[in-house]
């Protein structure tokens, strides 16, 4: 039986009410996957992940709220995101779980573990931070764009915010009509990332591995060794990979490597 055979999939209401979609695939210890920004399940950058991971791991992926067929309510908190990725968690039954986070959705990660969301161990590919601006104000032109035109939300988000190079622009495909409308919730990681700084994080308690690609940004690198420096919990690896990228399958050993040794 291959891993795509056992795939289950299901909805679970979490305490707002809001309807999240998940699927389970693979067997051995739990897994949750995190998902980055405006992406869901079936549009995500990483869709060989779950097959790869499920090799090691029962991998649980869900829609985060406001993406795919998982639902929303207003106004956005992330503390509901913290609720979401808890009854989710809780899928496992009791038993101990991993959360594995890539980009933003790793630095969500680090903040439900900071507002203790019961994981075990947290796996992170690259989370941006960002220090605190009072004047931000790249939520309210996200607004803006999303009430103007999904696609040029999308390639100002690209640009602007993440700072995609040009050549890596080039290589994308167009944008799908769920790439479109998962786009409404870039406001919701405009909410969280100001402050996340690696400071921020000096007393994260629950062992963290954080990955980067050799061939990422240097900012993104930058921040991965510096959350490593400051952060007792943390520990860094250093990947073959491409630009906010690594292999789905060495990225897969990486984590379960980790979690086979235990805290």
């Amino acid at each position: 039986m291959t891993v795509s055979d056992t795939t289950t999939h299901g909805t679970i209401t979490s305490a707002d009410g809001t309807q999240l979609a998940w699927s389970r695939t693979g067997s051995g210890p739990d897994l949750v996957m995190v998902h980055c920004v405006a992406t869901s399940r079936a549009a995500t950058p990483q869709p060989g992940l779950p097959t790869a991971l499920a090799e090691h791991f029962t991998v649980w992926t869900y829609d985060r709220r406001g993406t795919g067929e998982s639902g929303s309510t207003d106004p956005y908190a992330v503390e509901r995101e913290f609720d979401d990725l808890a009854a989710i968690a809780g899928l496992a039954e009791g038993r101990p779980v991993t959360a594995y986070g890539f980009s933003s959705g790793a630095t969500l990660l680090m903040l439900a573990a900071e507002a203790e969301v019961p994981l075990a161990r947290l796996a992170l590919l690259e989370p941006p931070l960002m220090p605190e601006d009072p004047g931000y104000a790249a939520r309210a032109e996200a607004q803006r764009l999303i009430d103007e035109d999904l696609l040029s939300a999308r390639q100002w988000f690209n640009t602007e915010i993440v700072g995609v190079p040009a050549e890596v622009l080039d290589e994308m495909p167009p944008p799908t009509a769920e790439d479109l409308e998962n786009t409404r919730t870039i406001v919701h990681e405009l909410t969280f990332l100001p402050g996340t700084t690696a400071e921020r994080f000096a007393d994260l308690r629950i062992p963290t591995l954080v990955i980067a690609s050799d061939a990422t940004d240097p900012g993104m690198l930058e921040g991965v060794e510096l959350l490593a420096a400051t952060a007792p919990s943390v520990t860094a690896q250093i990947l073959p990979g491409e630009w906010h990228g690594v292999d789905d399958g060495a990225l897969a050993t990486a984590i379960h490597e980790v979690v086979a040794v235990g805290p």
